[in-house]
């Protein structure tokens, strides 16, 4: 009877467990279990952080690392907009962001002393050809300068290579210094090529005659910082900033604002074209003084696209 009873006890216990099994419910997608990302990142803060830390005080806010320190300082960095003065200025650009190191340890960097002396005659530089075509008028003050958009279909060709034009935009006073002095303003023409490469030509402005291009822009300036306005009634052709006689230096050489990146092809006309003194006060007021200081040419070459002739000895007559 006691081995019955005992039979009975043990067939009741596994009906029970069987049926305490299938009532338990299958795990479904919804489920199964999520890795929390925070919760690991935080399990690793605390068993790196001082065992004095924890053992004292286990709701102790965890105390920051040297490098989130460092990170901190950073991100205080990225803070501070570039510029052309104060925390921002050109000598801290290559400090404001990781990406603009080329503004401090770059070799060949824009913009340059440009000297008769120091360039190499050449009469082998790629043929110029400029194909610029008018278009409605999109301006725009972006903070550091005034810029004209351009769309594609506008080129110039060096060498039978072809870059569109992007954009123009000025300085006051001119960034490329002419035998050590700065002109007081610069166009400087963007080019880009299928593959990105960029060709800027730079142009000198000197005092003189009004210049109708310039009256156009001061006429009609954007309103607004930061928002382009289209003037489609309005048309106005950079290749009126063209010298008439198109001598030029040629560099390789970097953006002159912030990231700096090399690799541009420079050619800057030796000569300058004018525009009045009021033109030139007011583009500066709109602008401010927003000229890179000029940079060591270090290495490079600075080639120029005439050569230099023999100049015969001055004759003299007496009467």
């Amino acid at each position: 009877m006691r081995q019955l009873a005992l039979k009975t006890l043990l067939i009741a216990l596994s009906l029970s467990a069987t049926q305490a099994i299938a009532q338990t419910p299958k795990p479904s997608k919804s489920d199964e279990v999520l890795v929390d990302l925070g919760a690991e990142l935080k399990a690793k803060a605390e068993a790196q952080a001082p065992a004095s830390a924890n053992s004292h005080d286990t709701h102790a806010a965890p105390q920051p690392s040297p490098e989130a320190d460092k990170t901190h300082a950073v991100n205080e960095k990225h803070a501070v907009h570039w510029g052309y003065s104060g925390e921002g200025g050109p000598r801290h650009w290559g400090d404001l962001a990781p990406e603009n190191i080329s503004c401090k340890i770059g070799k060949n960097q824009s913009p340059i002393d440009l000297r008769d002396k120091g360039g190499v005659g050449t009469t082998g530089l790629p043929q110029l050809d400029i194909h610029y075509r008018d278009v409605p008028l999109k301006m725009l003050n972006n903070g550091h300068t005034l810029q004209v958009n351009y769309p594609l279909g506008s080129y110039i060709k060096v060498g039978g290579h072809r870059y569109e034009l992007l954009q123009f935009h000025f300085h006051t006073p001119s960034e490329h210094k002419k035998e050590g002095f700065n002109y007081p303003m610069e166009v400087h023409l963007v080019h880009k090529d299928g593959d990105g490469n960029l060709a800027v030509m730079g142009v000198l402005f000197q005092e003189g005659e009004e210049n109708p291009q310039i009256e156009t822009l001061l006429t009609h300036l954007p309103k607004e910082i930061g928002k382009q306005e289209i003037h489609r009634n309005l048309s106005l052709n950079p290749v009126m900033f063209v010298p008439g006689n198109t001598e030029f230096y040629k560099y390789s050489g970097s953006l002159t604002t912030p990231p700096c990146s090399e690799g541009v092809y420079w050619m800057v006309f030796k000569h300058p074209i004018e525009a009045s003194a009021e033109q030139i006060e007011k583009m500066n007021e709109v602008m401010g003084e927003n000229a890179r200081p000029t940079q060591e040419i270090n290495s490079r070459a600075v080639l120029k696209s005439w050569s230099e002739q023999i100049q015969e000895p001055p004759m003299y007559e007496f009467y």
